[in-house]
């Protein structure tokens, strides 16, 4: 796998998150170049630092992926400090949007649909024609269980996730015959910046701490290992996702056995 990934050009939203760090972490320690979008200038310039002084080849962009502009500027701008060259795309971007059905407003669904859906769409569009023009090449969306197994009070996240779910499994059919092959890891409640908003959110509804309220979320959810995942744990895995084209279409489930779905 460390071969197979060495000098490669790693481009990966929503870099300064959770996951974002973790996996532009994993790809640096096999020898990939790293070019890293975030809105997060102060995030991004953090970690590659912490990056370069490895030795990493990084370089960052700050743009708004909530905008096709901003994403396909993005690309653009931290692509043309590698030629134009890109092998694998992480579309990792995410936002929570959470209340009951009954109390969303349109602007919650266009913002859940535009970071957690439309983000993976626009960056795609940018890179296929580039990896298309390789010959080679991957692409990992960074999806979610809640997009297989929804909660009740998560619906615009949950909704989008499923969608990006679907999306790869539209690319995984018709990308391959130009050597790509597409796949998404299905992330459950793991320990990001995104969860403990979540938790935070729990804690006021169970009225106690965030750590009992994450003990009783994984308990209500029913996940067998009874904690929450890790960012390097889930960057392992999209590292293998990025590495192995027989893997192409599958949507790895990583939630620690949380193992309800919608056809349940």
């Amino acid at each position: 796998m460390e071969t197979r990934l060495q000098e490669k050009v790693v481009l990966i939203t929503g870099a300064a998150g959770g996951f974002g760090r973790a996996i532009a972490k994993d790809f640096a320690e096999r020898g990939s170049r790293l070019a890293l979008l975030d809105i997060n200038a102060a995030g991004l310039e953090e970690l590659a630092g912490a990056l370069g002084a490895t030795g990493a080849t990084v370089h960052t962009a700050v743009a708004d992926l909530s905008t096709e502009r901003g994403v396909r500027e993005g690309v653009a701008e931290v692509l043309a400090r590698f030629a134009q060259r890109v092998d694998v795309l992480v579309a990792n971007v995410g936002l929570l949007v959470a209340d009951a059905c009954e109390h969303l407003t349109s602007e919650q669904w266009h913002r859940a649909f535009s970071i957690n859906f439309f983000s993976h769409v626009w960056a795609t569009s940018a890179v296929v024609p580039l990896l298309k023009a390789r010959g080679e090449g991957c692409i990992v969306f960074v999806g979610s269980d809640q997009g297989l197994q929804p909660d009740a009070g998560l619906a615009p996240y949950a909704v989008a996730k499923a969608a990006t779910h679907s999306f790869m499994k539209v690319l995984a059919r018709e990308l391959p015959p130009s050597g790509i092959w597409v796949n998404a890891i299905a992330p459950g409640m793991s320990r990001t910046p995104l969860v403990e908003t979540l938790m935070e959110k729990y804690a006021l509804e169970f009225d106690t701490d965030v750590r009992t309220a994450e003990r009783l979320e994984l308990q209500r959810r029913g996940v067998p290992l009874a904690r929450l995942g890790e960012p390097g744990e889930v960057a392992r895995a999209v590292v293998f996702l990025a590495s192995e084209p027989m893997s192409n279409g599958t949507i790895l489930d990583f939630s620690g056995g949380n193992v309800r779905s919608v056809a349940g």
